[in-house]
């Protein structure tokens, strides 16, 4: 049996959101800041593509002041940057994910500069998606399976409708990044809050959403040939999925990363 890995100190997220939000305008966390400060997660971010250089100096920093590493740079899944930072042994590495065009259903339901608008500043200090925004976003790439059906267990445990209940406003300026299937969405939200499940709807939004990846081709070559190959050949997405721990050693993990990865150590050896 695999020994249980406890998470790093959630604390040492706090300054690099921070420092994200002072030197990259167009970086945001898009869902999921909450659980990652307690300690359960990853960061779930995005950024145009031309901040990424930044970003990730940064992260290099931020691990290095923080005493993580090595530092390990994956750019395996689709229009994501992958930045790990291992921790200790016992504890499961640090993750910030960056998008630059968030796939759904085959097609890109958003870039980072149609979030801004929907952003506001936490009171710890760092820019992130409004709750109701959010709240909406998770109901369709979490709270809902495949053929509009429901993930009661999703639903519950990221909160999905108390976000939406908190930000209503939110909740509705979201609902036009889908477009012509705005209405359909923002009925499913709506019907959530009433504690019923509108799988109707959410078949209209992924009808839309998968009639408009065959104008976005790349989008959905891309998105199919990560998860038929790259997912499993990758030794960083392997431990990614795999509850961000390493299956093996980590100076033979660390080794087989590096013959594809950009791989940086920060810790000061003695």
């Amino acid at each position: 049996m695999t020994a249980e890995l406890a998470p790093p100190p959630a604390h040492l997220w706090l300054p690099l959101l921070q420092r994200l939000t002072e030197v990259a305008p167009g970086w945001l966390v898009w869902k999921n800041a909450d659980a990652a400060l307690a300690g359960h997660g990853d960061i779930d971010s995005a950024a145009p593509r031309r901040e990424w250089d930044a970003i990730e100096n940064e992260f290099r920093e931020w691990a290095r002041a923080s005493s993580l590493g090595p530092v390990i740079v994956c750019r395996h899944i689709p229009k994501m940057l992958d930045l790990v930072a291992l921790a200790d042994e016992a504890e499961t590495f640090m993750e910030l994910d960056l998008n630059c065009g968030k796939v759904f259903r085959g097609s890109v339901l958003f870039h980072p500069e149609q979030l801004l608008p929907l952003s506001v500043v936490d009171p710890r200090g760092f820019r992130r998606l409004r709750p109701g925004a959010e709240g909406l976003l998770l109901l369709v790439f979490n709270g809902m399976d495949r053929a509009g059906r429901i993930r009661a267990h999703e639903l519950k445990r990221r909160h999905i409708p108390d976000l939406m209940r908190q930000d209503p406003q939110g909740m509705r300026s979201a609902a036009q990044l889908f477009g012509p299937a705005h209405g359909a969405v923002l009925r499913a939200g709506e019907r959530l809050l009433e504690d019923r499940w509108d799988r109707r709807a959410l078949l209209e939004v992924e009808g839309w959403s998968l009639a408009r990846a065959i104008t976005e081709p790349d989008a959905a070559l891309g998105r199919a040939w990560f998860r038929l190959v790259t997912k499993r050949q990758c030794p960083v997405l392997r431990a990614v999925f795999g509850g961000r721990r390493l299956t093996s050693d980590r100076r033979s993990w660390l080794a087989s990363v590096a013959r594809t990865h950009l791989v940086y150590e920060t810790r000061v050896r003695g």
